[in-house]
């Protein structure tokens, strides 16, 4: 977990969260990757050009980045984490976090990862669906005038839980941020 006391250290939590890099944010919201860089290493004392413009494109809070509080006061730090049990999504424990999490995203827990799934965001990547009371994990790629899907194609009966923006390996976790249900 990086240090979210600060700008800098709340723009690594979220680029990390998202697997995303300083060079990708760079290039996707058009801004000079130095003045990226700077922002990252608290070079700049207050920088308001271009944070909504960042913090938009990162689906996160304006407020949260700069502050890193909510206007109202608090978000969820605390997120269910969801895995099929017995054929049925269920909650299976919690994931504590201080990067906001959005209300279109999911946290599900599988193959040893936590992954955090949206339903807004479509494209190239990786996508959860659910088969046969079983979570797999198709790569879908996208060319100017095709798609393809790796290892193979969703089947007609399977159902889409949506596409993985983050992954978290569970080494790479805290034990303190994740908790399990005991059964």
């Amino acid at each position: 977990m990086k240090d979210v006391n600060t700008l800098g250290g709340r723009l690594n939590e979220v680029l990390f969260m998202k697997g995303m890099s300083a060079a990708e944010l760079s290039r996707k919201v058009s801004i000079e990757a130095g003045y990226i860089s700077k922002i990252l290493n608290n070079k700049i004392k207050k920088p308001h050009k271009n944070m909504r413009k960042i913090a938009e494109s990162l689906d996160v809070s304006y407020e949260w980045l700069m502050t890193g509080k909510e206007v109202s006061g608090g978000y969820e730090k605390l997120h269910d984490i969801e895995s099929l049990v017995n054929s049925e999504f269920q909650k299976i424990g919690t994931f504590e976090t201080d990067m906001p999490i959005s209300k279109f995203e999911k946290i599900i827990y599988h193959d040893d990862s936590i992954n955090i799934v949206t339903t807004r965001k479509l494209g190239g990547g990786l996508y959860l669906f659910r088969r046969e009371g079983d979570i797999i994990e198709l790569y879908r790629e996208d060319n100017f005038l095709t798609m393809s899907w790796h290892p193979d194609s969703p089947k007609k009966t399977d159902s889409p839980i949506g596409k993985v923006i983050s992954r978290i390996n569970r080494e790479h976790i805290n034990d303190k941020k994740i908790e399990f249900i005991k059964n």
